[in-house]
């Protein structure tokens, strides 16, 4: 892990890492250990699940637009829904632990040309935290888009709690949710097309849905708003860490990247005073060294 420091380092000072100023012996390193974790289309970070292990945490994964035009060969034709215009690039699949007081990035999949799609990815990271690494958590949040009926099957087979959003054009028990509970707050409990049972919930014009029969559904929107803390983590991940600033035209490289902005990220969340931003302006300023000790702190915790 001596040899991750040396990077993380200069992408906490400069937002990127340049391996022509790193040297060669470290650099190889890095890239054999790199090799290590690489686990099909996700990556994990195994010293970071080690730690998740020890506290109970809710799972959470979103997805996130990632630019890059020098891809041509992986990069999809992508909306950008700020300018409703489009863009070239991939979509970063995070997971993320989070508990009452740390937000660890503990994984991520690329979403590209030539890799399966979102629902795939995230049922690929859920099957490797569960049978590999022995990954349990409280509940799994996510928005409509991850609520798909075989997630859902899959979660439940788990024995894994989930709260998500829900589309309104879904249907249970063969009919629309809409007409189940036609006004602005209701729950009915039935079955999807492949038999598992769930139980919907309505505030306004919003459907939760979870696995939990006797969850209410003010407990059920206050998971949910938990949900809003990966959004927090992309916003720290690109503007201070710069997630996006990554110029390398391979893939391994954008992965590899995108892991050590991960391990950054945990580096200041374990730091952190009172924010992020705060703790990152020490760093930099070196207030504070991030030094071998606190990285083994981080890996290898007691």
């Amino acid at each position: 892990m001596q040899y991750f420091s040396i990077f993380i380092n200069q992408l906490l000072s400069y937002g990127n890492f340049k391996s022509s100023e790193i040297p060669k012996k470290c650099h190889r390193e890095l890239l054999t250990e790199f090799s290590k974790i690489r686990n099909k289309d996700s990556i994990f970070i195994p010293s970071l699940i080690k730690l998740c292990k020890k506290m109970e945490g809710r799972l959470i994964i979103d997805d996130t637009s990632n630019p890059k035009y020098g891809l041509k060969n992986i990069a999809r034709k992508m909306k950008n829904l700020k300018t409703s215009g489009y863009e070239s690039g991939y979509k970063i699949l995070l997971f993320l632990w989070e508990t009452d007081n740390h937000r660890i990035p503990i994984g991520f999949a690329l979403w590209h040309k030539e890799s399966p799609s979102l629902n795939e990815l995230a049922l690929q990271g859920f099957g490797i935290l569960r049978n590999t690494f022995k990954l349990k958590p409280k509940v799994v949040l996510a928005d409509g888009f991850y609520s798909v009926d075989k997630i859902v099957k899959r979660l439940t087979d788990y024995g894994w709690p989930l709260v998500e959003r829900w589309k309104c054009n879904r249907r249970l028990d063969g009919n629309r949710i809409k007409t189940l509970i036609p006004r602005g707050f209701g729950e009915y409990k039935g079955e999807l097309k492949n038999g598992t049972k769930v139980k919907i919930f309505r505030r306004r014009n919003r459907f939760f849905i979870t696995n939990r029969m006797l969850l209410s559904m003010q407990n059920a929107v206050r998971l949910y708003k938990k949900r809003w803390t990966i959004e927090e983590v992309f916003k720290i991940l690109k503007s201070q860490i710069g997630l996006n600033r990554c110029q390398q035209h391979s893939l391994k490289s954008q992965e590899l990247f995108l892991f050590l902005c991960m391990i950054a990220f945990s580096y200041l969340e374990k730091l952190k005073d009172y924010s992020v931003y705060k703790t990152r302006e020490t760093v930099i300023s070196q207030t504070v060294s991030l030094d071998n000790a606190i990285l083994m702190e981080i890996f290898n915790p007691c």
